[in-house]
């Protein structure tokens, strides 16, 4: 998992690609350690808590400079994502991963544990908070997204960009993400019970109610565009909202704020008079995972409506 100045850690079905000596700076030692070895798509959010505690710990050890995590692509926006908002620690940790398996012409996996590594290698990375490092390019976990089910550049931060990029044996660092989010301090816990519902014409309204009748403490919204639902979905969500659950609305799209500017029936405003709140940029799934910390560790809804207007 970690050296003198660089680290790994693996949550992949694979074992860890081969890193030969002399394609690493000198300075880099690595220490390699297993946190598990799955299909990423079976990593739950209960196993990205712990990893996120893990990550913590081992930080804290003062034993590594840095540390870089080896994840499936599936869900590895998730982890890197859940990591970003918890950790407060000083060391780089910067996520990885593989397009293409050992077996497939132009395999990936190799140079992008390269890149990881002289990323986390570098100290100014910490005040980028966690990174994700694949095809040469730096991204924030709160913006990157798997754009593409197959290409090896299909980690991308849509209309943002990335932070910087990994160049033969260099780091060249372009800009900083402003925004910042974080989880109040103490120990990292999960309430699974946050539902997510991606809405389009005709539909939405049956999974939420749904939602709501089997307890969700949460719901996650994607909404259309500007955060607009069908009539029906706005009337599914005030029933949820009356039930007790927090109702947060995010968009479908990959930019842009969710905001109360239309009020028709289903337009932001009128989901806001109905009690849902307006959750910023934030893509739904790694919203649902914020709302899982947030519930997990106590938070009550006016902190997570205060959290939730940074973004």
């Amino acid at each position: 998992m970690v050296s003198n100045r660089g680290g790994i850690d693996i949550a992949d079905q694979y074992n860890p690609l081969p890193i030969q000596g002399q394609v690493l700076p000198s300075f880099i030692n690595v220490e390699h350690t297993r946190f598990c070895s799955l299909p990423s798509p079976a990593i739950s959010p209960d196993m990205m808590a712990k990893l996120c505690l893990m990550l913590e710990e081992m930080a804290a050890s003062g034993k590594y400079h840095g540390i870089v995590v080896t994840h499936g692509t599936d869900t590895l926006e998730e982890s890197a994502f859940l990591a970003e908002v918890y950790l407060r620690s000083a060391v780089p940790v910067v996520f990885t991963a593989a397009m293409r398996s050992e077996s497939e012409m132009g395999v990936d996996g190799p140079r992008n544990i390269r890149g990881a590594l002289l990323t986390a290698s570098k100290h100014e990375v910490h005040k980028l908070g966690v990174t994700v490092v694949l095809n040469d390019e730096i991204h924030s976990a709160s913006r990157v997204t798997k754009t593409y089910t197959s290409n090896v550049s299909s980690f991308k931060s849509p209309g943002y960009g990335p932070l910087g990029f990994v160049d033969q044996d260099r780091v060249l660092l372009q800009r900083k993400p402003i925004r910042g989010i974080h989880l109040p301090s103490g120990k990292l816990l999960l309430d699974e019970r946050v539902g997510l519902v991606r809405t389009a014409a005709g539909l939405g309204a049956r999974e939420i109610r749904h939602s709501a009748d089997c307890g969700d403490r949460a719901l996650v919204v994607e909404a259309l565009g500007r955060g607009n639902v069908p009539p029906e979905v706005a009337e599914a969500i005030q029933y949820a909202v009356e039930q007790g659950t927090i109702v947060c609305i995010a968009s479908r799209c990959y930019i842009g704020r969710v905001l109360g500017v239309y009020n028709y029936p289903g337009g932001g405003a009128d989901l806001e008079r109905k009690g849902a709140i307006l959750a910023g940029d934030v893509q739904g799934h790694k919203l649902r995972l914020l709302l899982m910390a947030s519930l997990g560790m106590g938070l009550k809804v006016k902190n997570i409506r205060k959290l939730l207007e940074r973004l």
